[in-house]
């Protein structure tokens, strides 16, 4: 009778329809209510030099890329495959993971990747005291305040054409381009304006009186501590070592911050606090140590908006630093434009890497080699774009915008002086190709590396250094001014009816030891740095758009930087970026995007810097 019993079991669950509402009906509520989606990414690089490019020069010897190169999978160290998993157990109640899968097709499969991997988990909760969220685990974007844990936005004046590997995509492709043009931004995902953070994170919202906070402990991407996997002959030999990995140091560096925020009818008033703590040695000798404090806010007055903060720093044993970051913005009604006005001054003593901040005045100690956890940034006395801010700095930013016909216009200008003489050195980033530059390198933040040893990478991008000729009786005699200037034009115009955009961005800067009220055209300057970049996006049916770049970047230097051995002339760069592409929908959620780039660099003066070639890219993203 069992068996029989048994056999008439098998019969009927092996029925596809009596198994389906046999698990249906007995499976819970939980299960019923959770969500899987995510994306795939398929990415399919071809790079060929004409003249490959030189990486360095040794007692004679040129070392060169290879003058051809294949990659399958991602050159940016972020997963191929997103699974975002989550549930909703009760109305109350939330939770989700966030798993992710990378592979570089080499036969291993190389979990833990520090910052880039990880597996999330996060949870809400509503009470009656306040709505909670809770995140843990691989990786979270997160942002606090532009001085305490924040990336740099900029204005909204960037190309389209080079694509993100987390560029989210719409059903629709031209709706990126059409939001670049009716918004003055695009949709981004959650990296965008955010850092990256591993550890536990709290957030507490309606709570009462109109409070709100924020709780991080844990580690951000300037204080990773590196996976090592385990020696077994040091170890016990048994299963529970297996394929087990540790941090290398059993002093792992940390940070805690957190926010307290007061919502008003019209803004908030906030305080912020970051703390950083990072030992250098496996003795505890030497440490990293800092932390920032802050108060920020938002209001109107007479439909003037204030935004601001105000930040006391230290690091180490250093005294005190200040930073104010003060914007007013203007209405149409009082100055006819509307006008965004930025005062900024930010202390030698100020440091926070995790923040909008570039450090350009503190030796840090922190290592640029990524195995050692470090994340290399650009440093020395830095030419940086409209809004930026660093370190040691002072100054006003202006933006503004208008309107003539379709064309929508808007512009902005930096004008800012050094408050030390601190540094004879003087950096700059590659602005056309700067991604392919970046590339060169594909898994390394090098430094001081290239044909003159004057090239550092950061995360797709790449900076110059230039060394300044400004000693007198051993002291750096002259001051450092800056101006950086941006100019950018957009239109629409219709292509068989259907929608296309035109957009032009320009970029001006230069460095110099007098102060101005523009940028240097002339050679007063130490370095003029002058970037174009056109784009056009044609809609040429539902499902194709064809996108065509056009990109030119001079740096000039002059006799008080860098001479050249054999020409005996300073620095004359030229880059020339020349793009087509194919944005193709072959589904509501998948589309191709073919890109091929012309790049060339070339230093006049400098003959080694010298390289051309062709890059052509395919990508597939599924949204799922």
């Amino acid at each position: 009778m069992r068996k029989l019993f048994l056999y008439i079991c098998i019969l009927l669950l092996a029925n596809s329809s009596f198994s389906q509402s046999f698990f249906d009906d007995n499976k819970t509520e939980v299960f019923k209510k959770i969500n899987i989606s995510g994306s795939y990414r398929f990415f399919l690089q071809h790079r060929e030099f004409v003249n490959p490019y030189i990486t360095g020069v040794t007692a004679g010897d040129t070392a060169m890329l290879s003058k051809r190169a294949i990659l399958v999978g991602d050159a940016t160290q972020l997963p191929e495959l997103t699974l975002n998993i989550s549930a909703n157990p009760s109305p109350s109640v939330a939770f989700g993971t966030d798993l992710t899968i990378w592979n570089q097709n080499t036969g291993e499969f190389d979990y833990f990747r520090g910052m880039q991997l990880g597996v999330n988990l996060y949870g809400s909760f509503k009470t009656d005291f306040g709505n909670y969220n809770v995140k843990t685990g691989g990786i979270h974007w997160v942002k606090l305040s532009r001085l305490t844990l924040k990336q740099f936005e900029g204005y909204n004046r960037y190309s389209l054409f080079e694509r993100n590997p987390w560029d989210p995509q719409a059903k629709q492709l031209t709706k990126r381009y059409a939001d670049y043009y009716q918004r003055g931004s695009v949709q981004q995902d959650e990296r965008w304006g955010n850092q990256a953070f591993h550890g536990f994170a709290i957030d507490g919202a309606e709570l009462p009186e109109n409070f709100s906070f924020s709780f991080l402990y844990g580690k951000a991407q300037t204080n990773v501590s590196q996976f090592q996997e385990i020696d077994n002959s040091n170890y016990q030999e048994s299963i529970q070592f297996a394929n087990t990995q540790f941090y290398e140091s059993l002093l792992p560096s940390f940070i805690l911050a957190g926010q307290l925020k007061k919502k008003k009818k019209k803004g908030y008033l906030a305080f912020n606090t970051m703390n950083g703590y990072a030992y250098k040695d496996s003795l505890a000798l030497e440490t990293n140590n800092y932390s920032l404090h802050s108060a920020s806010y938002n209001f109107e007055l007479y439909d003037m908006q204030f935004i601001g903060e105000i930040a006391a720093s230290k690091f180490n044993d250093m005294d005190y630093g200040t930073a104010i970051v003060s914007k007013l913005n203007f209405p149409v009604k009082y100055t006819f434009l509307p006008i965004a006005l930025e005062y900024f001054y930010v202390g030698s003593g100020v440091y926070n890497n995790n923040s909008e901040i570039i450090n350009t005045s503190i030796q840090d100690g922190i290592s640029s080699d990524p195995t050692e956890g470090g994340v290399l940034q650009q440093n020395g006395s830095a030419i940086v774009g409209v809004g930026q801010l660093t370190n040691n700095r002072t100054g006003i930013t202006l933006n503004s915008e208008f309107n003539i016909g379709k064309v929508k216009i808007n512009f902005g200008q930096t004008i800012s002086k050094e408050l030390e003489r601190i540094t004879s050195n003087l950096t700059y980033g590659r602005k056309i190709n700067s991604v392919t530059l970046s590339e060169f390198y594909r898994w390394q933040y090098v430094s001081n590396v290239g044909p003159y040893g004057r090239l550092s990478k950061v995360f797709r991008g790449a900076y110059e250094t230039v060394t300044l000729d400004n000693k007198r009786n051993g002291e750096i005699a002259f001051d450092k001014y800056f101006n950086s200037f941006d100019l950018q034009a957009k239109y629409e115009y219709s292509f068989l009816k259907r929608k296309s955009y035109c957009f032009y961005l320009g970029s001006f800067n230069s460095a110099q030891s007098e102060a101005s009220p523009f940028v240097v055209f002339d050679e007063s300057a130490y370095i003029r740095q002058y970037t174009h970049q056109l784009e056009n996006y044609l809609s040429v049916s539902d499902k194709t758009t064809i996108t065509t770049y056009l990109g030119y970047e001079r740096v000039i230097g002059n006799y008080e930087t860098d001479i050249d051995d054999q020409s005996f002339m300073p620095r004359n760069q030229e880059a020339i970026g020349i793009g087509l592409g194919a944005d193709i929908a072959l589904t509501d959620n998948t589309a191709l995007y073919i890109r091929h780039r012309y790049f060339s660099f070339e230093d006049r003066n400098f003959v080694l810097d010298n390289t051309d070639g062709h890059e052509t890219t395919l990508e597939i993203k599924v949204n799922f």
